[in-house]
């Protein structure tokens, strides 16, 4: 497990208006600010689970979580975020939340139902809980009130919940509802949003039919990929569906396989190729689906595949292709605009 880089300098930006200076935090939690500054990047998740205790040693803030998450307009996924800014409602960006969260966000599971009422779990990985609970409690505050502030964004609205569950002991409980604005509860069974299901329909402003066809086609075909025996077809679809902007490194890979690194490898030697290879082919891939469809600017595929600025991304695909994306997006006969 691990977490996005570029989500740890948000989270150190927003600290910033608490006291709490970003070069400092970086130097405390032992994360440079290189680690930081590139999608690409992920810092391994204990080390990420701990960025919590300079923040609350420097801030002095007992809810640090919840008041930089409160300062974070927009927290989405990866290339999962993506799929669900396209959707066409809440309903649906929700679903796909549940469906994909968990492979974008290793260390939370979410889960969605709807009956009388909507309730979107978010349960915590055990072992971050049982060995560092109070940092886990505050990156747990944080993920509530971003993603709030995200449903807000998203929606262009101001949504109130029917009520906040949260799996840990009642702490200043005025600041919760002040922000929430509905009741909450502590010592819950585990952490919770309840919606009012009328507020499933609502629009995503940034919906876009031809986006979500293109994502949900790829996403599907990757899935099918997972029907045969192949070690390789196997691995290309853990490989997309863990895409966070980087591809996941063999540890991950083989973890979510079921596998331990080295038995990876040698099925994938069996089958005469490498991880590497294979890492490096669905890269290609993800950039090839989206360049074909012109209604996606290069500098967006550039932004999905995680580069750090049109430059490294231009240099990337010149050395798969021989060609830039400019000539590639013209070859397809679109528009080859980089902005």
């Amino acid at each position: 497990m691990a977490l996005q880089g570029t989500v740890i300098r948000t989270i150190f930006q927003t600290a910033t208006s608490f006291g709490a200076a970003f070069d400092t935090l970086c130097q405390l939690s032992g994360i440079s600010p290189e680690e930081i500054s590139d999608s690409e990047n992920m810092v391994e998740w204990e080390k990420a689970a701990l960025i919590w205790v300079p923040l609350l040693k420097l801030s002095g803030d007992p809810l640090i979580g919840l008041h930089v998450g409160m300062g974070v307009d927009k927290l989405l996924h990866g290339m999962v975020g993506f799929l669900i800014q396209s959707s066409k409602n809440l309903d649906q960006g929700l679903q796909l939340l549940c469906r994909y969260g968990h492979m974008a966000s290793p260390m939370v599971e979410y889960r969605y139902t709807v009956n009388e009422v909507a309730i979107l779990e978010m349960a915590q990985n055990k072992m971050w809980l049982m060995k560092h609970p109070e940092p886990a409690r505050h990156a747990n505050d944080f993920l509530f009130a971003a993603t709030i502030n995200t449903i807000n964004t998203l929606l262009g609205k101001h949504i109130v919940p029917l009520r906040i569950e949260l799996a840990y002991e009642m702490r200043e409980i005025s600041e919760y509802r002040k922000f929430f604005g509905c009741e909450v509860l502590f010592n819950k069974d585990t952490n919770r949003i309840i919606l009012s299901k009328e507020v499933l329909s609502t629009p995503i402003l940034t919906s876009d039919q031809s986006m979500f066809q293109l994502f949900s086609s790829i996403v599907a075909d990757k899935q099918a990929r997972l029907e045969t025996n192949s070690t390789v077809e196997n691995l290309k679809q853990v490989l997309f569906m863990q895409f966070k902007g980087r591809i996941p490194t063999i540890e991950e890979a083989a973890s979510a396989m079921s596998m331990t690194p080295r038995n990876l490898q040698r099925k994938l030697l069996q089958e005469q190729t490498t991880f590497r290879d294979i890492a490096g082919e669905i890269r290609k891939e993800i950039a090839f689906q989206l360049m074909q469809n012109p209604a996606i600017k290069i500098s967006e595929v550039s932004d999905i595949l995680g580069y750090s600025d049109l430059t490294a991304f231009r240099k990337a695909f010149k050395s798969w292709t021989n060609s830039t994306p400019r000539e590639m997006r013209q070859s397809f006969g679109g528009r080859g605009s980089a902005n």
